[in-house]
């Protein structure tokens, strides 16, 4: 394959990046942009890009040459549009969550093993910090791990950026961003045993509509390691921290104090020592390769799936198979929440 032929499917997620990206490339073109439902603000992303606006779907997969679509629609629209890829034998890139019910996950997964095609689900939240910690981990430098706590926090209830409609998003904080977390614990940890989910809806738009906006996850995994996510639609300031804890000493990923992303600097304090050693971006592996770049990497040099989240480079995504596991969670986490909680007397 000389050049993979790529579209833009849908407008929730900046269609005019992601077309900006497959541009860019030597390897890549745009063919396309489709919608069906924001037709305007498409039509215009389409104008500036310089490639055609189709609206009708089956037109779009059918007769554009199509080796791959980028879908960045509604998460309710996501499982339908992948199907229809599938079916006509091209290849997906999907913008995290696929979906958030376990039975619809395993449905698509169904399809993409039938069918061949190359999957790639984004979620660019594994730093090369991250990637440092499971390094430090399998060394034995933090002793058996004991727990890990895992934080996101972000203003966007407080400012009016998102959307309440549930119908459309099909969930809160943990069918969006709440998900950088699951990805995060995953990739340390794989799939847990059980959890517990506490959601709290603080606006009134939030609890008509059940749009959970802060989330609090206990997750337990073998030999009784408890992982927590903390999720926030509230906190005021975006912020990303994850700290694994362990018998010999516990790891902090934060961000460095020259300025640099979430994940770029990693601080290692010894137990019982007091020691402590702060790796900087020049101790950290190569970072993931960019998750667009990744996914036409898998078109051009026809990359299997199962190499997704094996080889350090796709970290900014992962495979269909652990795209399902991360369906199972979020389905979990609703399906738990808030039954936990035993009133004090």
């Amino acid at each position: 394959m000389e050049k993979a032929r790529i579209a833009i499917c849908g407008s929730r997620v900046k269609p005019d990046r992601f077309g900006s990206l497959i541009k860019k490339f030597e390897d890549s073109e745009l063919a396309a942009v489709w919608d069906d439902q924001n037709i305007e603000r498409c039509e215009k992303v389409a104008e500036d890009l310089g490639v055609p606006f189709e609206r009708d779907i089956d037109n779009l997969l059918n007769h554009y040459r199509l080796d791959g679509v980028v879908i960045v629609s509604d998460n309710a629209r996501k499982k339908d549009l992948i199907l229809k890829a599938a079916q006509a034998g091209i290849s997906v890139f999907v913008e995290k969550p696929m979906c958030v019910s376990a039975e619809d996950a395993k449905e698509i997964q169904k399809a993409v093993h039938e069918s061949g095609i190359k999957f790639y689900m984004s979620d660019p939240f594994v730093s090369s910090g991250l990637m440092k910690v499971k390094e430090l981990i399998a060394q034995g430098e933090l002793g058996r791990i004991t727990g890990a706590r895992f934080l996101l926090g972000a203003g966007a209830a407080l400012y009016g950026f998102i959307s309440y409609d549930r119908e459309k998003s099909l969930g809160g904080i943990m069918a969006d961003v709440g998900g950088h977390m699951i990805h995060q614990a995953h990739y340390i940890f794989g799939k847990p045993e059980a959890l517990s989910a506490q959601l709290s809806y603080y606006s009134e738009e939030a609890k008509k509509n059940q749009i959970e906006e802060n989330a609090v996850i206990v997750m337990r995994y073998p030999d009784d390691v408890l992982v927590t996510l903390n999720c926030s639609w509230l906190s005021g300031a975006g912020m990303g921290e994850a700290e694994i804890y362990g018998t010999g000493g516990v790891a902090v990923v934060q961000k460095a104090e020259d300025g640099h992303s979430p994940g770029d600097e990693v601080v290692v304090v010894k137990r019982g020592k007091g020691e402590s050693h702060t790796y900087s971006l020049k101790d950290m592996p190569k970072p993931p390769r960019q998750h667009i770049r990744y996914f036409i990497d898998m078109l051009v040099k026809d990359l299997p799936n199962d190499i997704v989240g094996v080889d350090p480079q796709s970290n900014s995504g992962v495979s269909i198979d652990h795209a399902v596991e991360f369906a199972e969670i979020i389905d979990t986490i609703y399906q738990s929440a808030n039954k936990g909680f035993i009133a004090v007397e």
